[in-house]
């Protein structure tokens, strides 16, 4: 798989086109997991896509990320591409695009749950319903929900907004106003108490 670290380091500048190859041509051989092909699509098209991305997010070091996250789904989705549907560009901005969205739906999500989480009653555990139901629905899950419910409100706060709702241990700290360590740590006491619990618990193999 190529090394998209060391592409972005590569000079960004439009190829002159009198003996590149066509953005299609390249494509189709970065489907034949051609990395060179690759590396010429990246530096090709790396700008005009970042462009897009960074007006969307409006932050450059986010729109890095899903620039690299977009360009890995080109690599891995290139078998998948069809010139009849449009042109290689928009297939890549389309997936940029999409990334980017899906990037601020997080951040909103993220936001939300933080000033949820600053507004709720101290003995509020913040565990969904839905989020509990997620669990195995069988004795063992019964067996999870019940240990959640034993452990004192700062564990399960912690935990929930944890593992529930994918936030990292700054962001709960800012959540819960309390020092990352002093999340760190609830997290790890609350995880203890649960360990008895979350070793009877069978996760389905994946598909």
């Amino acid at each position: 798989m190529p090394c998209l670290r060391a592409w972005a380091g590569a000079s960004l500048a439009l190829q002159p086109m009198k003996t590149a190859r066509d953005d299609a041509t390249l494509l189709e051989a970065v489907a034949r997991r051609d990395e060179a092909a690759f590396g010429e699509l990246y530096d090709r098209l790396s700008r005009p896509v970042f462009s897009l991305v960074v007006r969307v997010l409006r932050s450059r070091p986010e729109a890095e990320e899903v620039l690299q996250e977009a360009f890995w789904q080109v690599w891995e989705r290139a078998p998948d591409f069809r010139a009849e549907l449009g042109s290689p560009f928009s297939w890549i901005v389309t997936i940029a695009r999409r990334k980017a969205i899906d990037r601020l739906r997080a951040n909103a999500r993220h936001l939300r749950r933080i000033e949820e989480a600053q507004g709720a009653r101290e003995d509020d555990g913040l565990v969904a319903p839905a989020a509990l139901e997620s669990l195995a629905a069988d004795e063992a899950g019964a067996a999870v929900r019940a240990a959640l419910a034993r452990l004192n409100p700062d564990e399960r706060r912690a935990i929930a907004l944890a593992f529930f709702d994918g936030l990292t241990h700054e962001e709960i700290a800012v959540a819960l106003r309390a020092p990352v360590g002093t999340v760190k740590a609830r997290i790890r006491r609350g995880l203890l108490k649960l360990k008895p619990a979350l070793a009877r618990v069978r996760l389905a193999p994946a598909d």
